[in-house]
Formats: structure tokens, C-alpha cells, sequence
């Protein structure tokens, strides 16, 4: 779809040289989806409106198309201003709001196909309502005419109730002259027309799930049902399949009817062969070639080759652009195609033309996905390099700095020493930045071999690890009882952990009686750990970007190089598992982290978020006289 394509061509904004031309398309594109909404909605000169008369999907066109003109079509026209400085956010955006999209269209799809399931329901209603008229109309002809027509009336009542329960298929003629033959010949030509009425409504029904359903490489097995089902519907000997080569003068059978379909896979054929389906192909419309022996001068490899006497060729088209021809041919005798043969056969090659069109864009999007894909692996492995060259060196500045403190530091002065305790504590951060940039980079390469973690002795052994912090700044730690055990590694646990904790001591601020909160909750049937502190908070609007590389909040002043969360939520991403962080700037912050549990409490019921707690100490449940089931608190 056009909205993947436009995702792809948001992604390479990013790439100054190919900014102008990548924004000259996105507009294009955008143009062309904006048109393809457009005729959905109100119709255009191949279809009416498909919505029409049915209000349901209606409302869901116009929800989808609410969705793009209220979030993703504002999102694109963002990023195409001269110099968007919040790209990567945008893009973000846009993929989120694009699978809401895509779930919209799912919802649409399956209404269409109900409301085609409907109409066929209703069209054996009315069948079943003419039948029972019918049925009235014999009953009434038999009470005055019984003794001489009952053989015959019994014959056409069995036809009616064959018809009736569905049986289309064994409906004889009555052998009569009379009035009573004439309408059991007429009674077998509605049903003939009716059975076929619904073999074509079926075929296209199950050709629109295949198209729906299609997935890597069952492209030449969707497109083989298209012409089987094309053929069969339509009564032609066999049907085929031409695409034009994207780069050679020339044709490739992509599918055949039958038998033929593997002999005949990927055959090429010139143009001058195919002198009708090259009319359609320029022509954008369908050519109908009654007899083709007419046309005796003409080299047509249709018929000189399969026998074909007759030709129906419809364009396949994709966004106003040819990608083939479907044919439909007769070769057991010359046929004048009509206008409801025309017809469906267009709906069967629109839905070859999306078919095709689906799977070049999977493929563009599979080759961008591979390439991004090599590129931030080599990215990733020169960070990594780069980031283990510098950590011995860092670490070593730090070092020598000490050795001429103690060394010289009588001789070189207050300032002297000064400068070295700087240069000592931008050593350590340097080594620090880098060990965790390598523990960043080894997360996302690490195999997670599993194993149950109590998170309450992990906690314990965070804030062992944290103690010196705890001390220093006088922060109250309270540890909820009987937290749940995660299906994890016990060292990333304790990395998320670690960071959250060390992050709200950190950022305590100026509070007076600074309180860490760590406990469990369940929402939406979801357990949750959550670490909870009375410190300066932030701006929810800052809560989008948090978790990017090098992202802090305070000055200078607290230190700190921004992995941290980083971190937690590429530990937490790697489980599938989610972290969110409700805040109000100087009341505090909660940070909400779920991962895959192997048991649950069983002692306290579900704690829900309401936005007024936002930021505040959720009340927990308590039970008198067990006190084994109250918080406990480790003071400074």
C-alpha cells in the first residue's frame, strides 16, 4: 500500500542528498493515496462509491480516512518542512498511527466480505421467497387440475423443494409441450442462473481471502486460483496471465489456467504476438476479439498457438498505471463476450493487479529492511569497537591523574589539584560512559537463556550495590512483600533495576525527605513492577524522549550520561514487554516496567492507575494483623 511506501520514503529524509527528491515524492504519494481515498468514498469513473448502501462501512471508510487526514497525512506534512528537527519522533509516530490505520483497513476488508456474504444470503432469501410463491402457485394448480396433471405437478413440487434446499444441480426439464413444461423449463433456467450467479459471487469471494491472505512466496499459488477461478466463472476454456517485463519490450506468462500452468510458468512472449492484449495494455481498456480468424493477416500467438477463437483482454491496473493483461479465451467455439463477462473479468484482474502490487512493494520493503538492517549492524559493531578503544584509555587517564596527586600534589598547588580532580572525574565518567555503552551493546546480541528470578532478593541486591547513594542522600527505600518472579536473566532484572532506582536517587532534587517506592500492581491483567520517588518529576511532554541514547534532563550539575534508560527498555523491548513512566514535575515520577512472570500475588487485589495519582504513593492494600503482607522499609 501507499502508506508503507510513504513510511519508506519518511525514513530516507534522514539522508540530506536525497531530501529534495524523497520530498518530491512523499507529496506524490501522498496526492495519489489522498485521490485513492477520495474515489473509495465518492466513487469515480471504473466504480461507484463502495459504501454506498451499506452505513456501517460508511463509517468505517470515514474513520479511515479521519484516521489519515487527522494523524498521518499531518505527521508527513511535518516532516516535509525545510529542516524538521524531530524526524526520528515523527517517524515513530507515524508507524504507530500506521498500524492503527492498517487495523482499520483490516476491519474494513472483513466488512466488505460480510457484506458480500450478505448479499448472497439475501439472494437465496429472494430464491427461497419466489420458491415458496411458487410452491403456492402449484399447490393451487393441483387442487383444480389433480387427477389429469398430478404426475407431472409432483415432478416440478420436487424441483421446488430441491431448489428450495439449496440443490441447484440436479433440476430436469419436464418432456412437455404444454404450459406445465414451459415453466419447468423456465423454473430450470433460473436455477442454472442462479447457481451460476453464486458460483461467481463465491470464486470472488474466495479470491478476495487468497489476495487477503497472502504471504512470502505464495505469489505464483494466488495468482494460479485467479485465472482458475477466472476461467471457471466466466465459462472460457482458459484464461492467462501477462505482465509486462519492467525493463524488456516483451510479456511473461505469470499464470495460466489448468493443466497448462506449470509447462507454460514464466513463458515469454513478444510483443508483436499479442497484438489485442498490446491494445489493451496502451488502450487502458478491455478488447473483445470475437473471432479471431477474422484477423487471418495479423500474427496472433493466442490462436495460432493455443487455438484460441475468441479473446477478452482486460487491463491489469495498479494506481493509474498498466501492470499487465488478463485473458479470456474460447478455443472450442467463437463467443461474443457481454458486458457482465467484461466485468468480472475486471474485478479478477483487479484483484491479480493488487496481488502483483503487494508483492513488489513487500519486496522494496524487504530489500530497504536488509540494507538498514546491515547498515546499523555495522554501525553497531564500529560503536562498539570505537566505544572499547576508548574505555582503557579513559580509565587510565583517571588513574595517572591520582598517581600525580599523590606524587606531586604538595608541589603543584590548589589549582593544580583542582584541575587534577577534574581530569580524574571526566576519566571516570569517560570509562563509565563506555562500559555502559558495551553492556548497551551486548544486550541486544546476548542469547536469553531463561531462568526464574525472585525480584525481591534482586532488589535486595540492587540496593546493596546502591548503598553508598542511599546513604549520601538520606533517601527512605520502601520494598513492597513478596514481589513476583520474572521469566528472565537474573543480570537483566537487576540492569533494570539498578538504573531506575540509581535514577530516582539521582534525581531527588532539593527534596527535604526524599522516598523511593518500589512494589507490584496489576493492570489490564498485566503485572507490573513499578519504582516510585517524590523527586523533581519532569514535563510529561519530555516522557517521549527519555529512553533515547544520550536524553538527560538536569545540567551538568547531576551526572550522568544518559544510557540508563536506554537500557531498561532495550532489556524490557528484548521480552517483549513494555515500560511507560507517569510523572508531575516536582511531585515526582513513576516508572511502570512489565516482563514475563512465572507466578503472580494471589494476596492483593488489582491496583489501577487513575491520572489524579499520577506522580503520588498509590495506597497499597493492607490486611489487619498479618504482618507479613505491610511494606517494608530499609532507612538510610
Amino acid at each position: 500500500m501507499r502508506v508503507y511506501k510513504l513510511a519508506l520514503l519518511l525514513s530516507q529524509l534522514r539522508d540530506p542528498a536525497m531530501r529534495q527528491t524523497t520530498r518530491a515524492a512523499m507529496r506524490e504519494e501522498i496526492q495519489k493515496w489522498n485521490q485513492v481515498l477520495e474515489g473509495l468514498q465518492y466513487g469515480n469513473a471504473r466504480h461507484n462509491a463502495i459504501a454506498s448502501s451499506n452505513p456501517e462501512l460508511a463509517r468505517q471508510l470515514q474513520t479511515v480516512k479521519d484516521r489519515w487526514e487527522l494523524q498521518l497525512r499531518p505527521t508527513l506534512e511535518r516532516a516535509l518542512h525545510d529542516n524538521p528537527t524531530d524526524l526520528h519522533l515523527l517517524e515513530q509516530q507515524y508507524q504507530h498511527d500506521l498500524d492503527d490505520l492498517k487495523l482499520d483497513l483490516n476491519q474494513m476488508v472483513h466488512m466488505l466480505e460480510q457484506d458480500a456474504g450478505d448479499r448472497i444470503q439475501a439472494l437465496n432469501r429472494l430464491l427461497l421467497m419466489f420458491l415458496m410463491l411458487s410452491l403456492c402457485i402449484i399447490g393451487l394448480t393441483v387442487l383444480v387440475l389433480r387427477r389429469t396433471l398430478q404426475a407431472p405437478l409432483n415432478q416440478l413440487v420436487g424441483k421446488a423443494e430441491r431448489l428450495a434446499s439449496g440443490d441447484f444441480m440436479d433440476v430436469a426439464s419436464l418432456s412437455r409441450e404444454d404450459e406445465l413444461g414451459r415453466v419447468g423449463t423456465a423454473l430450470e433456467t433460473m436455477a442454472h442462473k442462479v447457481r451460476h450467479k453464486i458460483e461467481e459471487l463465491q470464486a470472488l469471494h474466495s479470491v478476495c481471502r487468497e489476495v487477503a491472505a497472502l504471504g512470502h512466496g505464495d505469489l505464483d499459488q494466488v495468482l494460479h486460483g485467479i485465472v482458475d477461478h477466472a476461467a471457471a466463472v466466466s465459462r472460457a476454456d482458459f484464461a492467462a496471465l501477462l505482465v509486462r517485463h519492467p525493463s524488456m519490450d516483451c510479456w511473461v506468462l505469470d499464470a495460466i489456467s489448468g493443466a497448462m500452468f506449470d509447462a507454460k510458468q514464466k513463458e515469454i512472449w513478444l510483443t508483436e504476438e499479442t497484438p489485442f492484449s498490446n491494445q489493451a495494455y496502451e488502450e487502458r481498456a478491455p478488447v473483445i476479439v470475437p473471432v479471431l480468424s477474422d484477423h487471418a493477416d495479423t500474427l496472433v500467438k493466442i490462436r495460432d498457438v493455443y487455438g484460441a477463437k475468441s479473446l477478452l483482454a482486460v487491463p491489469l491496473m495498479a494506481h493509474q498505471h498498466c501492470l499487465g493483461v488478463l485473458m479470456l479465451c474460447s478455443t472450442t467455439q467463437t463467443r461474443q463476450f457481454t458486458t457482465w463477462d467484461v466485468g468480472l473479468a475486471e474485478q479478477f484482474a483487479s484483484y491479480a493487479a493488487v496481488t502483483l502490487e503487494n508483492v513488489r512493494l513487500f519486496h522494496e520493503l524487504e530489500s530497504e529492511t536488509n540494507a538498514l538492517s546491515a547498515k546499523l549492524a555495522a554501525v553497531e559493531h564500529k560503536v562498539a569497537a570505537l566505544t572499547h578503544e576508548v574505555k582503557a584509555p579513559a580509565g587510565r587517564v583517571a588513574e595517572f591523574a591520582s598517581w600525580i596527586e599523590q606524587d606531586y600534589g604538595s608541589l603543584i598547588g590548589e589549582h593544580g589539584q583542582r584541575y587534577l580532580s577534574w581530569i580524574k572525574k571526566e576519566g571516570r565518567d569517560l570509562a563509565q560512559l563506555a562500559e555502559r555503552t558495551l553492556d548497551l551493546a551486548r544486550l541486544t546480541h546476548e542469547p536469553l537463556d531463561l531462568e526464574t528470578v525472585d525480584v525481591s532478593e534482586a532488589v535486595g541486591e540492587v540496593l546493596q550495590l546502591l548503598d553508598g547513594a542511599i546513604q549520601t542522600r538520606g533517601v527512605r527505600i520502601t520494598v513492597e512483600p513478596d514481589l513476583p518472579r520474572l521469566a528472565c536473566r537474573r543480570i537483566h532484572v537487576k540492569q533494570v533495576l539498578e538504573n531506575l532506582v540509581s535514577n530516582a536517587i539521582k534525581y531527588m532534587g532539593g527534596q527535604s525527605e526524599p522516598h523511593v517506592e518500589i512494589g507490584t500492581m496489576l493492570s489490564n491483567q498485566a503485572r507490573l513492577i513499578y519504582v516510585r520517588d517524590n523527586g523533581m518529576g519532569m514535563d510529561p511532554a519530555m516522557t517521549e524522549h527519555i529512553f533515547s541514547p544520550f536524553a538527560r534532563l538536569a545540567g551538568p550539575e547531576i551526572s550522568g550520561a544518559g544510557i540508563g534508560l536506554v537500557i531498561v527498555k532495550t532489556v524490557v523491548e528484548q521480552y517483549k514487554g513494555r515500560v511507560f513512566v507517569d510523572t508531575i514535575p516536582g511531585k515526582g515520577s513513576t516508572f511502570y516496567v512489565q516482563l514475563p512472570t512465572v507466578a503472580v500475588l494471589e494476596e492483593e487485589p488489582a491496583v489501577q492507575i487513575h491520572p489524579e495519582q499520577a506522580g503520588q504513593a498509590v495506597p497499597w492494600p493492607a490486611t489487619t494483623g498479618q504482618e507479613a503482607l505491610r511494606p517494608r522499609q530499609v532507612n538510610s
